[in-house]
């Protein structure tokens, strides 16, 4: 059985002959150590890459060392999965289109239309890429309003994707066809920010049309991804912290479920499956993820939330397949070998009976974990994660 087998295997709540392994996001410098060389995969410190390159005239290197190192990277692990967050930079940028550099590590993005800027900043020490500055921190609701105003007449012209911004999804996808499984982001969500989170309750129709928009984007990915090979398809946003969900079961009920619900509907008729992931404490909205909108599978299974892998599977585990959750916030941080081992194999052991159930960590492959450890994760999946699995 190849990967590929095994993740639709699973998917079917069907033993495979493993547990499969893999997870939604590596960065770069993890990839990087395993590879031997500077790699571009994920995170802050590959945006900050990106940015510079696109900002030299180097979109083409960009795009095939991405492609390439993403495969490298997977195929080196022997991982059953390659999860692909987003498209690629379109092949035409503009001086317009690109964001100006003001400092090391610093740049700042500005659309002329709405007047509406962002400064970022990728911080060497952390790993992270993040807002130091925007319209939004000074402007708050104001800035929603302007952004709104944008995407309502772009949906009344009518989203059109830039094909070019695909290559990525579709170099990666023929060098590994039939071998790997692949999923794509593409979901819809309120922004867990201030801002928005205001406007939900006082501008709530703002909010509404941003989803219309995000809804229509993400139709577009799964309707050209499913073409191109897509496997499965992963939600985009954040919904909770360890206090619970960011903003009112009610809201989500209203704005959310059945926008989700028409993305996972239009998966399924590509024969393709739908992934949520969140953090957080969700046991308030499982109901409406799992019986009413119907997703397939449930990523970043939050350890520190108190959110329980055992729990889930004796809850849900006949309807969703469950992907998780080897704890990133300390166990790959700080964990010894002996440590890592014996997490994977009680995840293993909670959630892989009767399949449904995929080895990742508890969020990510992030900038703060030791690549040794992630090796660890993956050795000891391969390990205990054999059917019949060993009690």
């Amino acid at each position: 059985m190849n990967s590929k087998e095994r993740v639709l295997t699973t998917f079917k709540h069907v033993e495979p002959d493993r547990v499969p392994i893999s997870d939604q996001l590596i960065v770069s410098r993890v990839a990087s150590e395993i590879l031997g060389r500077h790699a571009y995969t994920d995170g802050g410190e590959f945006a900050r890459d990106s940015i510079e390159l696109l900002l030299k005239g180097e979109r083409d290197f960009l795009v095939n060392r991405y492609i390439e190192d993403m495969v490298e990277l997977h195929q080196k692990l022997d991982l059953d999965f390659i999860a692909i967050q987003g498209p690629v930079p379109p092949k035409e940028n503009t001086s317009e289109s690109l964001p100006k550099k003001i400092a090391p590590n610093t740049y700042r993005y500005e659309n002329k239309e709405t007047e509406i800027f962002n400064i970022a900043r990728f911080d060497e020490s952390s790993g992270l890429f993040f807002s130091i500055d925007s319209s939004y921190k000074r402007e708050g609701i104001k800035a929603v309003e302007k952004e709104v105003d944008s995407m309502r007449k772009e949906l009344e012209d009518g989203f059109v994707l830039d094909e070019t911004t695909l290559e990525g999804l579709e170099g990666i996808i023929n060098r590994v066809k039939g071998e790997r499984a692949i999923g794509f982001s593409a979901g819809v969500g309120i922004p867990p920010e201030t801002h928005w989170l205001e406007g939900a309750l006082l501008k709530p129709e703002w909010v509404e049309l941003y989803l219309d928009y995000q809804l229509r984007k993400a139709m577009v990915k799964i309707e050209e991804g499913a073409k191109i090979g897509v496997d499965f398809f992963l939600s985009e946003c954040d919904i909770a912290d360890n206090r619970g969900p960011i903003y009112s079961p009610a809201i989500f009920k209203k704005m959310i479920v059945p926008r989700c619900k028409k993305l996972v509907d239009l998966a399924h008729s590509y024969g393709c499956y739908y992934i949520y992931r969140t953090d957080g404490n969700t046991r308030p909205l499982w109901k409406m993820l799992f019986d009413e909108i119907g997703v397939d599978g449930y990523m970043e299974i939050d350890v520190g939330a108190g959110m329980d892998l055992g729990e889930m599977k004796e809850a849900y585990g006949d309807k969703i397949t469950l992907l998780g959750n080897v704890d990133c916030a300390k166990t790959l941080i700080y964990g010894t070998k002996e440590e890592i081992f014996a997490e994977v194999k009680a995840c293993i052991q909670k959630a892989a009976k009767d399949g449904g159930y995929i080895l990742t960590s508890s969020n990510s492959i992030h900038y703060n974990i030791p690549a040794k450890n992630f090796l660890y994760m993956v050795e000891a999946g391969k390990k205990f994660g054999s059917y019949p699995i060993s009690e």
